[in-house]
């Protein structure tokens, strides 16, 4: 998987990062092929089944384009001034039923072809890459970063970049030797030419070490909890009613902190069954929704299509509490007692959660 790319969607998706795949290109008489200025060009010919996907740019994962397949292929070309990447999926995928999604980068003015099957299982075998100039060696370098990820060890890819330091491409596995080897990634980064560290990748390599910093922040919060027993950390947030609602407030009840998103699709279908154990237990419990990564229009739409009865506020993206949770994943529920103290954190839509409440009550 081509995790090391992901960055930019751990905090909003942090679920779909660990399925992520790599697709491949489709024949190489096709290499060389001329981009359009100011646009980029995908063409995926996958042997999957299926006829739609959608294409989120990592930048913006609250908006898509449909792509259905016409004559066994999915083309997608879109306006592009800077370099990014794009995430394509299946719509089961999306929702929560497997399925498959390749990730790739997008440059100004190149094509990308693609063609092979995506598997979830194992999503870069028997893939391959071709199409313009700068994805002569895409399918190299995507073996390399899977290799990467299962090896732990970024010494392919320093070789690659030594070995290609004038290639654009090269660029695009500073992320994974940042990650897997962040010792070595200023010595890494001095083996590029100043032409590619300097010229149209130089946004992109800058962005990708900022996201890689974020990244190894994250897993540091992913390996930290609070623990039974700590005091939870006070906030003051907007309720839907836009009124400041205190979590010290609150205490008196069993407390859950429910950390979730619209655009997450397993907490959406955690909700019937937290329905049913808040009208179990409402005399006992009490529910504050935590809606984090969203917008507010979207947020209060999911609370009310999903016809959330309990109490509800909206964690702006700079605020603090996420941090101060350790919030790593979506959903993530924090029981906390009627004294303000932790009493366990369930990370996931999880049978642990419910049978911890039928203990405690």
């Amino acid at each position: 998987m081509r995790k090391m790319r992901m960055f930019a969607m751990v905090a909003p998706v942090m679920m779909l990062a660990t399925i992520l795949a790599v697709s491949s290109m489709m024949s190489s008489c096709t290499q060389g092929r001329k981009g359009e200025p100011g646009k980029w060009t995908i063409e995926a010919k996958l042997s999957n089944p299926g006829d739609s996907l959608y294409v989120f740019s990592t930048d913006d994962l609250h908006n898509s384009n449909t792509l259905v397949k016409e004559n066994g292929v999915f083309k997608f070309t879109t306006d592009l001034t800077e370099v990014k990447a794009f995430l394509f999926l299946t719509p089961s995928l999306l929702r929560g039923e497997g399925g498959y999604s390749f990730l790739v980068e997008a440059v100004p003015g190149e094509v990308l072809t693609a063609e092979g099957f995506c598997d979830d299982e194992k999503p870069a075998d028997g893939l391959t890459f071709s199409g313009s100039e700068f994805y002569k060696h895409y399918t190299e370098v995507s073996t390399i970063v899977s290799k990467t990820e299962e090896t732990d060890d970024a010494q392919p890819a320093i070789d690659f970049i030594k070995a290609h330091a004038g290639e654009e491409i090269s660029a695009t596995l500073i992320a994974s030797v940042a990650s897997h080897d962040p010792d070595h990634v200023d010595e890494t980064l001095a083996l590029l030419s100043p032409e590619v560290r300097n010229g149209r990748m130089k946004a992109y390599i800058d962005h990708q070490l900022e996201e890689v910093k974020e990244y190894l922040k994250q897993k540091e919060i992913e390996n930290k909890v609070l623990e039974p027993g700590a005091e939870a950390p006070d906030f003051t947030l907007n309720d839907i009613n836009g009124k400041p609602l205190a979590l010290s407030s609150l205490r008196g009840k069993y407390l859950v902190l429910d950390f979730w998103g619209s655009w997450c699709g397993w907490c959406i279908k955690g909700f019937p069954d937290m329905k049913v154990y808040y009208e179990k237990y409402k005399d006992k419990l009490e529910i504050l929704g935590m809606d984090c990564n969203d917008t507010e229009e979207k947020w209060k739409k999911a609370v009310a299509e999903n016809e959330l009865p309990w109490k509800h506020v909206f964690v702006p993206k700079e605020s603090t509490v996420p941090t101060d949770y350790f919030i790593s994943g979506f959903p993530t529920k924090i029981i906390i007692d009627p004294e303000g103290k932790v009493v366990k954190t369930v990370v996931g839509e999880s049978p642990e959660f419910y049978e911890l409440l039928d203990k405690l009550f």
